[in-house]
């Protein structure tokens, strides 16, 4: 993919408001694949309401991952991780969630600003730098009702998007999907857009007999 400053822009705006739900490697090319469920307008496939999209991050250098608890007094420290089994078993047992905001997460150091020294989990993968740098988030609830802050950074180098069932999207799709979103939630094209939801039937990004989460020493139910 060729990347400039628009595609970054039309990137970070089809991302913005999206829920980040799962942090994974594909064991085939070693690509960090971020799920995410976004706020899309298709043009096409209207048979196809599932929102979700795959963020595959290619020939990824370093995963990194802080996960907090976030009390009346701010957040607590970082919460250690054994792995990306513990991400996913964590993303397993929220019960509810918060949708990413602030416009801005491809190349942007300055979110990660208030990171303590030593996040959650670091992967290095291969010897690095990156030329990208993808930053994520999710403010969110176990079923027990305590809350938490899970953020992530992913320095890749090229970048893929597929729908939930593992198609390919064109990245012109994605963005125009975003676009097409947010110019009816504000009044300029139609009326507002309705709200997608994935169908009942729609393949499954983790194994439902998955593990228990355990987060602060209190465990989380299995998905």
């Amino acid at each position: 993919m060729t990347w400039s400053e628009q595609i970054r822009r039309e990137l970070e705006t089809a991302l913005n408001e999206a829920e980040a739900l799962g942090l994974r490697l594909d064991r085939s090319d070693g690509a960090c694949e971020l799920l995410v469920t976004v706020c899309a307008l298709p043009a096409q496939r209207a048979h196809d309401p599932d929102p979700r999209r795959v963020l595959r991050l290619l020939r990824p250098t370093r995963i990194r991952v802080l996960l907090r608890e976030d009390g009346h007094g701010g957040y607590g420290p970082a919460i250690g991780l054994r792995g990306l089994d513990d991400v996913e078993s964590f993303f397993a047992s929220l019960g509810r969630w918060e949708s990413m905001y602030g416009w801005e997460f491809l190349d942007r150091p300055e979110r990660i600003s208030d990171w303590p020294s030593q996040p959650s989990l670091t992967l290095d993968l291969r010897p690095g730098p990156s030329p990208h740098c993808l930053f994520w988030f999710n403010e969110c609830w176990q079923t027990t009702g305590t809350r938490y802050c899970i953020e992530g950074t992913v320095d890749f180098e090229d970048l893929q998007i597929t729908r939930a069932d593992g198609e390919a999207e064109p990245l012109a799709n994605f963005t125009a999907e975003g676009r097409r979103w947010r110019e009816m939630l504000y009044g300029r094209r139609g009326n507002p857009p309705q709200v997608q939801t994935r169908p009942a039937d729609a393949p499954s990004w983790r194994d439902n007999e998955g593990g228990t989460s355990f987060v602060g020493d209190q465990p989380g139910p299995t998905p």
